[in-house]
C-alpha cells in the first residue's frame, strides 16, 4: 500500500479550540447510534445550488454533510488529488471533517471539536490510527485491514464520494480497540462518530422538494448550513494549509536481523516541503544520538504526491540488538518558504518526530529459494556451458557473500527449468529438475545442470515466460517473514513468444502472479532488449516490474555472473545495488542469433 498525506496536518491547530467531552455522549465500538438532534429526514437529500462553496451537500436524519472534491485552494496548488466532506449535527454543535484521497476515497484524517485523528498506512495491511493531544502525535491503535476490501475502495459504494468516504472511515475508525490510557474517552467518541458515518451509507437517497423549501437560507442566499459549514471549515482547516509535522512509522525486516525498511510521513496539505527541504529517518543504539548528523545510520526519502508516506532502507544492523529511531526534516536553508512547524520553532534548521520508535534484530539468518530458468535452444550453443557454470557455482558465491556480511544461510533449495520453444520442440521444449536442497544434494544437481545441451529452438522467440510461469507457480516458496527470500533467475538470448497463435501466457497476467508472491521475491533476468520477429516480445516490457535486474549486455552479463550476484547480495545484505529498481540497459546493440 504503499503512502501520502498530503492534508494531514491542515488540522493540527484545532486544538488550541480544546476539548469538550460534553458534546459527546460516551458509546462503545458497535453500540447503537449515539442520540443527537435529527431533522426528521428519512434518507439522504442531495442538494447541488444555494450551498456556499461546496460542490455538493446533502441533508439527512443524523445532521449536514457538504463535499469538497477539490482541496488545491487550500493549497494554493492548481489541482489535489484530496477532497473534504464535511459534517454538522442538526443543532450546530458538533463538527467534523474527513479529508480522503481522492483516486482511492481512503481518509488520511478526521478534524472534529473534539481533535484531530490521522490515518497512517505504512503499507496495504497495516493502520496506524493516530491522534494528536496538542503537545505530541502518538498512536491510538495499530490495526490489520485489507486494501481491496474497504467497501468504498472496490465495494457497491465506490463511485458514489460520500458513501464511500464515510463507508471507509466507518470502518477503520470502529476497528479502534480504545486502549488508550492517555484518554479513554477519546475511543468512544471516535466510534461514536464512526457509527454516524455507517449509518448515513445504509440510507437512500430521497427527492423532498417541500423539505428543501423549508430550509433556511441566510442573507447571501446560502441554506444556513452551508454556511455554517463552510465558516466552520474556513477557520479551522483552511488556515493551517503550510504547517508542518512529522511521523515515524513501522519498522519492516528485509532480511534476519541485518537490514530493515523504516517509514516515515510528512504531514502538510502544500507540497512545497518538497521544494525547501530534505526528510528522512535517523537510526541509532542510543537515543541521545537521534539528531542529524550524529546518528549513525541516517537516510533521506521521498513523499511524492501520490504517495501516502516515504521508506528508507538500512543494511548492515548488527544481530540481537535494540535500534531506536525517528523522523526528521531539515530545511535547505533560513528561507522556509512560509512552512512553519508544528512541533519545533520556527527558525529551527531541523525538525524532528516527537515520537521515538524501536526495533531490535533477530539472529542474521537467510533461507533463499532459488529457481533457474535455462534458454537451452540452438543459438545458445556458444554460451550454454558459462550459463551451467554459473549455476552450478551459484551456492558457493551466495554463501561466501553471505558470510562477508555476517550473515548465516541457514537454506538453499533450487529447481531448474530449461525452455526451447513449445511450438516446435515437442516433448523437450521443457526440461524441469526436482527441488534441490544445497550443499547436500549438491551432486544430483550437478548432474542435471551438466546434462542440459543446447538444440531445437524453431524461430528466434522462444518460451521465457512460460518458463517464468512455471517459477512462480511453484508451492514451495519460502514464507514472507523477512528471513526467507525468493530469487528467479532467467537466462536467455532471445525475444520471448507473444501472440495468441504461439503462446497463452499474457504478460499482464504473469507481472499479477509475480506481485501475489512474496515481498522476498527477486527476479534477475539475463535477456537483450528488442523483439526482432513478429511474435517476439521485448525483455524491456519488464523492466518496471518490482524487485527486477534487467542485464541486457550478454557478452558482460554472462561472462560476470559474479557482478550480478552481488548486486543480489547487496540488497539481500548490506551493499550493492538495491533490486527494487531496473539495471540501466546498455547501449550495445543486441545481436539476436537465429537457432
Amino acid at each position: 500500500m504503499k503512502k501520502n498525506y498530503f492534508l494531514s496536518a491542515v488540522i493540527i491547530v484545532l486544538f488550541t479550540l480544546g476539548f469538550s467531552a460534553s458534546n459527546f455522549d460516551e458509546v462503545t465500538p458497535g453500540g447503537d447510534t449515539p442520540n443527537i438532534p435529527s431533522t426528521g429526514v428519512k434518507g439522504i437529500i442531495k442538494l447541488d445550488t444555494h450551498i456556499a462553496d461546496w460542490d455538493v451537500a446533502f441533508v439527512t436524519e443524523l445532521g449536514y454533510f457538504s463535499y469538497k472534491k477539490n482541496m488545491a485552494g487550500e493549497t494554493g496548488a492548481s489541482e489535489s488529488n484530496y477532497n473534504a466532506i464535511a459534517y454538522t449535527s442538526a443543532a450546530f454543535d458538533d463538527y467534523a471533517c474527513l479529508i480522503a484521497n481522492a483516486k482511492e476515497q481512503i481518509p488520511t484524517q478526521m478534524v472534529s471539536t473534539e481533535g484531530v485523528v490521522y490515518f497512517s498506512y505504512p503499507n496495504d495491511s497495516i493502520l496506524e490510527l493516530l491522534y494528536d493531544d496538542g503537545k505530541e502525535i502518538f498512536m491510538l491503535d495499530s490495526i490489520a485491514y485489507v486494501k481491496p476490501n474497504l467497501p468504498g475502495f472496490a465495494g457497491e459504494n465506490k463511485d458514489d464520494a460520500l458513501k464511500a468516504v464515510l463507508a471507509n472511515a466507518a470502518l477503520l475508525l470502529k476497528k479502534n480497540t480504545g486502549d488508550l490510557k492517555k484518554d479513554p474517552s477519546v475511543a468512544a467518541r471516535i466510534q461514536k462518530l464512526a457509527q454516524i458515518f455507517e449509518k448515513i451509507c445504509n440510507l437512500t437517497y430521497i427527492t423532498d422538494d417541500e423539505y428543501v423549501a423549508s430550509l433556511k437560507q441566510n442573507e447571501n442566499g446560502n441554506y444556513q448550513f452551508a454556511d455554517n459549514l463552510q465558516n466552520w471549515y474556513n477557520n479551522n482547516v483552511q488556515q493551517v494549509s503550510n504547517i508542518l509535522s512529522l511521523w515515524t512509522g513501522k519498522a519492516t525486516f528485509k532480511v534476519g536481523g541485518s537490514s530493515c525498511t523504516l517509514s516515515g510521513t510528512v504531514f502538510c496539505p502544500s507540497y512545497i516541503y518538497n521544494d525547501y527541504g530534505t526528510y528522512g529517518i535517523i537510526c541509532d543504539t542510543d537515543k541521545d544520538k537521534l539528531f542529524v548528523g550524529q546518528a549513525e545510520y541516517e537516510g533521506k526519502g521521498y513523499q511524492a504526491k501520490d504517495d501516502l508516506s516515504y521508506d528508507v532502507d538500512f543494511r548492515g544492523f548488527l544481530p540481537n540488538t535494540t535500534y531506536y529511531y525517528r523522523a526528521y526534516y531539515k530545511f535547505n536553508s533560513a528561507d522556509h518558504g512560509g512552512l512553519i512547524p508544528k512541533y519545533g520553532n520556527t527558525t529551527d534548521e531541523v525538525i524532528y518526530d516527537t515520537t521515538i520508535k524501536s526495533f531490535t534484530t533477530g539472529d542474521n539468518i537467510l533461507s533463499v529459494d532459488v529457481v533457474m530458468c535455462i534458454d537451452a535452444t540452438g543459438s545458445m550453443g556458444g554460451i550454454i556451458n558459462t550459463v551451467k557454470r554459473n549455476a552450478i557455482e551459484f551456492y558457493d558465491l551466495f554463501k561466501g557473500s553471505c558470510e562477508e556480511e555476517g550473515i548465516l544461510l541457514s537454506k538453499l533449495t533450487t529447481q531448474v527449468f530449461a525452455f526451447r520453444d513449445k511450438n516446435v520442440d515437442g516433448d523437450t521444449w521443457i526440461e524441469s529438475s526436482k527441488t534441490y536442497l544445497l550443499p547436500e544434494e549438491r551432486g544430483d544437481f550437478d548432474n542435471f545442470v551438466n546434462h542440459l545441451y543446447a538444440d531445437g529452438g524453431g524461430d528466434t522467440p522462444e518460451s521465457g515466460l512460460e518458463a517464468l510461469n512455471f517459477a512462480f507457480d511453484k508451492t514451495d516458496w519460502g514464507i514472507d517473514d523477512g528471513y526467507h527470500r525468493q530469487v528467479v533467475i532467467l537466462w536467455t538470448d532471445a525475444p520471448y513468444l507473444v501472440g495468441d497463435y504461439y503462446t497463452e501466457i499474457k504478460l499482464s497476467d504473469l507481472e499479477t502472479k509475480w506481485n501475489a508472491m512474496p515481498s522476498g521475491r527477486r527476479l534477475v533476468l539475463f535477456a537483450p532488449n528488442g523483439n526482432y520477429d513478429f511474435n517476439g516480445g521485448d525483455w524491456s516490457n519488464l523492466d518496471g516490474w518490482k524487485n527486477l535486474i534487467h542485464e541486457t549486455d550478454l557478452s558482460n552479463g554472462f561472462t560476470n555472473f559474479e557482478y550480478i550476484l552481488k548486486s543480489i547480495i547487496g540488497e539481500l545484505t548490506s551493499k550493492g545495488m538495491k533490486t527494487s529498481k531496473a539495471k540501466e540497459t546498455s547501449d550495445k546493440p543486441m545481436i539476436f542469433r537465429p537457432n
